[in-house]
C-alpha cells in the first residue's frame, strides 16, 4: 500500500486579500469507491446504525480509519444516487393493476416508525414514514387505483378494490388453501 502525505497550505494573497487554500491533486483527493461506499451506506443507513458505530466498523472489520463526517457524507452520496432508482420501481409498482400493501413497524435509533411496502411479481416499493396512518399510505400509493391485496388494516378496509387475507388467523394449510382460492385468479390477470 502507498501512503503519500499532503501539506495543504493556506495564506492571503498579497494582491487581493482573499484567503487561497491548497487544493489536492485530483487523483487525490478524497472518496471511497462504489463497493465501500455501498457496504458503509447497508451499515450506516439501512441497519440504522448510528455514525460512529459505522466508523467503529470500518476501523475494526476493514482496517481503515474515517470519521462520522465521512461516513455522512458517504451515506448522503449514496441516497443521492439511489433516488432514481427508488423513485423508477415507486413508479414500477404503480403501474401495476394488482398490489400487496402492508405496514410494519420499524425502529431507526430507537424511534418508533413505520416501513410501509407495496408489492407485486415485478417489485417491492418502500417507504419509511413516522406515521401508521391514512395519510402514509396516500403517499405510498400517490395516484395509484388498483386491486389491494392486504390484511385489512382500517387505512385498507375503506379501499374499493381492497381483497382481504388474514393469514394470521389461519393456520398454514388453511393459508395456502385461502391463498390459492384468492390470489392465484388475481395474480393471473397481471
Amino acid at each position: 500500500m502507498n501512503v503519500f502525505h499532503f501539506i495543504l497550505n493556506q495564506g492571503v494573497c498579497s494582491q487581493c486579500g482573499n484567503i487561497v487554500k491548497a487544493q489536492l491533486p485530483k487523483e487525490h483527493q478524497t472518496g471511497y469507491g462504489p463497493r465501500i461506499s455501498a457496504l458503509i451506506a447497508e451499515v450506516n443507513g439501512i441497519l440504522g446504525n448510528s455514525r460512529e458505530t459505522a466508523r467503529k466498523f470500518c476501523q475494526s472489520v476493514l482496517d481503515f480509519s474515517s470519521s462520522p463526517g465521512a461516513i455522512q457524507k458517504v451515506t448522503d452520496r449514496t441516497s443521492e444516487a439511489l433516488k432514481p432508482v427508488h423513485n423508477k420501481i415507486g413508479d414500477i409498482a404503480r403501474n401495476s393493476r394488482i398490489n400487496h400493501i402492508d405496514e410494519t413497524s420499524w425502529f431507526q435509533n430507537g424511534s418508533l416508525n413505520w416501513l410501509w411496502v407495496m408489492v407485486n411479481s415485478t417489485v417491492a416499493y418502500f417507504r419509511i414514514h413516522k406515521n401508521r396512518s391514512k395519510q402514509a399510505f396516500l403517499e405510498l400509493i400517490q395516484d395509484w387505483e388498483g386491486i389491494l391485496v392486504s390484511d385489512n388494516y382500517g387505512v385498507y378496509a375503506k379501499w374499493v378494490n381492497n381483497r382481504m387475507h388474514y393469514p394470521s388467523l389461519l393456520t398454514e394449510s388453511q393459508h395456502a388453501q385461502i391463498h390459492v382460492a384468492v390470489c392465484t385468479p388475481l395474480c393471473m390477470a397481471y
